[in-house]
């Protein structure tokens, strides 16, 4: 018998071995995700006959709408199945759940980041549409340059941070991430050698969430006025040497590298669907891969 449900307590060890089955994550990761970003009944399981074989957390977020409206959300996270177990469709039929679970609750929509390319078709087979684009540039130490005088970097909490990127933000259409996923990244960059940044780029203000993948330093956002991009990158090669440095933010591809869809919505309230449906280009940032 097939059962769907919000996870309990004594779960959370089977969670934990899916969990690492998927994606290999080391358990200080997957403690942090716990500890800041959800609970149980954040985390949503599929068993069959009593053995729990697909996870998926869903970690609250929150749509600012292009008319300064707000939408409620949901993002999909670790999305899991036991290996033993994939090809019977339990990954689908979880996500199907999910819309039930979600509409019960009065949440308006649910976002994900397809981990991989081609997972933007299965998302679409469950009516997931594209709405969220990035672009990112990746580039070698030596073509950046050193920081102008009288610009600065300095470490900022996840509360600071938060506050930082909604003012940089403020009337365009983006995903707001709150204390909890905002906590859950700044202890994910700490454990690579990274952290959250605030900047000071001629005079005006920016913000980076950074995080190393091995001599690769990623800048999960970049956020800075346009034309600071290269002043903002050479402050954050003095703060965080590395060899190479991706960077990625809401900007054109003439201004960082290249822009490609990125992450996906599904409207659950009817009313936000008929007015949003087919709106793109929003702004979604950090991706938790």
């Amino acid at each position: 018998m097939i059962e769907m449900r919000p996870s309990k307590p004594e779960e959370l060890s089977r969670q934990r071995e899916l969990w690492k089955l998927a994606f290999g994550d080391s358990d200080g990761y997957i403690d942090l995700f716990y500890q800041t970003a959800a609970g149980p009944e954040d985390v949503l399981v599929l068993l069959e006959d009593g053995v729990v074989y697909s996870i998926l957390a869903l970690p609250a977020v929150e749509l600012a709408l292009p008319d300064g409206d707000t939408a409620s959300s949901a993002y999909v996270y670790a999305l899991a199945t036991d290996p033993a177990a994939r090809g019977r469709g339990y990954g689908r039929m979880l996500l199907r759940y999910v819309d039930f679970y979600l509409r019960e609750r009065g949440v308006d929509c649910v976002t994900v980041v397809p981990a991989e390319k081609s997972l933007h078709k299965f998302f679409a087979s469950v009516d997931f549409a594209e709405c969220f684009t990035a672009s990112w540039t990746d580039l070698p130490a030596g073509e950046i340059g050193a920081p102008a005088p009288g610009d600065a970097i300095e470490a900022a909490d996840a509360a600071a941070y938060d506050a930082l990127r909604e003012r940089l933000l403020e009337g365009a259409f983006h995903v707001r991430y709150g204390g909890g996923l905002l906590a859950f990244q700044a202890g994910v960059s700490r454990l690579s050698g990274a952290g959250l940044y605030r900047l000071r780029v001629d005079g005006r203000e920016g913000c980076a969430a950074a995080e190393y993948d091995g001599s690769r330093l990623i800048l999960k956002e970049l956020l800075l006025p346009p034309g600071l991009l290269d002043r903002g990158l050479a402050l954050v090669k003095e703060r965080l040497p590395a060899g190479t440095y991706q960077a990625r933010g809401p900007y054109s591809a003439s201004e960082l590298g290249e822009t490609r869809s990125f992450g996906m919505l599904k409207w659950l309230n009817a009313a936000f669907g008929l007015k949003w449906r087919g709106a793109g280009d929003g702004y979604l940032g950090l991706a938790f891969d």
